[in-house]
């Protein structure tokens, strides 16, 4: 465990419980980033609302943001992105007459201030310091811990500490392959480039998919806007794969592709995903510079007909 009592002696900690957490020996989880300016940079991007839900598990941590549950984005850092991964684990609880051995699920779900937590990334950053990042979350109740180690003769070590809340509830969409009527994957960078020569003045999107020609296809609506359409074909070089079982013909808020586009500037590549429902699956893999990927995943809600939008996703 790093040694923070000389720094606060110096007067470079100034907080006692920032002292605390990080000599406590008995944390639930910890992890080291040694590229994370890649995390800061995708955490930034899926920030459109400030509260989010962080999951902690064997398999990575997940930050997950939700605003009027019409769109959920879900940011997945997998455990391979890190150097060092522990988390502890708990027993479940057994029912009456259960018979099965405990088994061991994951440690945590907090609320987290995602503005408060990336203004710290920032300022570590900004530093210029080679270094790499360790984060510490002691237990329910704790602040997360986002400790900076420099490298190099002078050892200097940077501590923040963001607060943490309840979870918050957020709908639980699910699409799975069973359910898709479609699955398109295409290009990272193409796609990018295909959604930002869209008429940013649009107030909709519609995206048609079929498995009979024109294929796929998006069309722009707006009240201050001519109607606007581009066409791709199964054979475009965009298109990594297309599969679809039936034609589905679905209206997006643009405003919800504009959030999207936050994260598709760095991706390498895009899976799109739909329901009978309309729902909208859109999975952004991120390419990192220790070689394991990080991904975004979001969930968009069509448009009704009568200007609403459905409760809930198809189950």
């Amino acid at each position: 465990m790093l040694n923070t009592k000389p720094l606060y002696e110096k007067g470079l900690i100034r907080d006692r419980k920032m002292l605390t957490q990080s000599q406590f020996s008995q944390i639930q989880f910890s992890a080291v980033l040694n590229e994370f300016e890649v995390f800061y940079n995708v955490a930034k991007a899926i920030n459109f609302v400030d509260d989010s839900t962080v999951q902690l598990s064997t398999d990575g941590v997940k930050i997950v943001v939700e605003e009027s549950k019409t769109i959920q984005a879900a940011l997945y850092v997998t455990r391979g992105c890190f150097s060092e991964y522990k988390i502890a684990q708990r027993k479940r609880k057994l029912q009456p007459n259960d018979e099965t051995e405990d088994a061991e699920e994951p440690v945590a779900s907090f609320g987290l201030n995602l503005k408060a937590f990336t203004d710290c990334l920032s300022l570590l950053i900004g530093s210029g310091y080679d270094s790499n990042l360790k984060i510490i979350y002691k237990g329910e109740g704790a602040p997360l811990m986002v400790i900076q180690k420099h490298h190099g003769d002078d050892d200097l070590v940077t501590e923040c500490s963001v607060k943490t809340m309840e979870p918050l509830e957020i709908v639980d969409f699910d699409l799975e392959d069973e359910q898709s009527c479609s699955k398109v994957n295409v290009k990272g960078p193409e796609f990018f480039l295909l959604l930002s020569e869209i008429d940013k003045n649009c107030d909709e999107v519609e995206m048609f998919l079929s498995p009979n020609n024109p294929h796929f296809k998006l069309t722009t609506f707006g009240e201050v806007s001519t109607e606007s359409c581009v066409e791709i074909t199964d054979n475009s070089d965009m298109l990594i794969s297309f599969q679809s079982s039936r034609t589905s013909n679905n209206r997006y808020n643009f405003a919800h592709f504009k959030l999207v586009m936050r994260t598709l500037a760095l991706a390498s590549q895009v899976s799109l995903h739909t329901n009978k429902n309309g729902l909208l699956k859109i999975q952004v893999k991120i390419a990192n510079p220790d070689n394991f990927d990080i991904f975004v995943e979001y969930f968009i809600m069509p448009q009704c007909d009568d200007g609403g939008t459905p409760d809930e996703a198809d189950e």
